[in-house]
């Protein structure tokens, strides 16, 4: 039993147009472009907006992330990995000061 021989679809000239995973279409215009491409991106009052750079028609509006949180958590972790290096190296100063005994005195 003999099979077809199979053939893609699409052309690879159609590929390249398609490549993109994402298109954005101004709907007042028609203005097409990858989301990376010409639009005009700009933040507004803790909004990101997304205009045509035809029309100035806003496409998308989003909140935008908020990175101070992710900058707060990364900061008190830098503090506490500080504090844990300055502790280990007075510990050490200390042990080294008085032959390996404690600093504090005993009662």
């Amino acid at each position: 039993m003999e099979f077809p021989a199979l053939s893609p679809s699409r052309s690879p000239a159609d590929d390249e147009d398609t490549d993109r995973k994402a298109t954005l279409f101004c709907p007042d215009c028609g203005h097409a472009s990858p989301l990376d491409g010409d639009w005009e991106v700009r933040t507004v009052a803790s909004h990101r907006r997304v205009r045509c750079p035809d029309c100035r028609h806003v496409v998308d509006e989003r909140r935008a992330a908020d990175r101070r949180s992710v900058h707060a958590d990364s900061l008190d972790a830098a503090v506490d990995r500080c504090a844990g290096v300055w502790n280990r190296y007075w510990s050490a100063w200390a042990t080294l000061f008085t032959g390996g005994r404690s600093a504090e005195p005993d009662c």
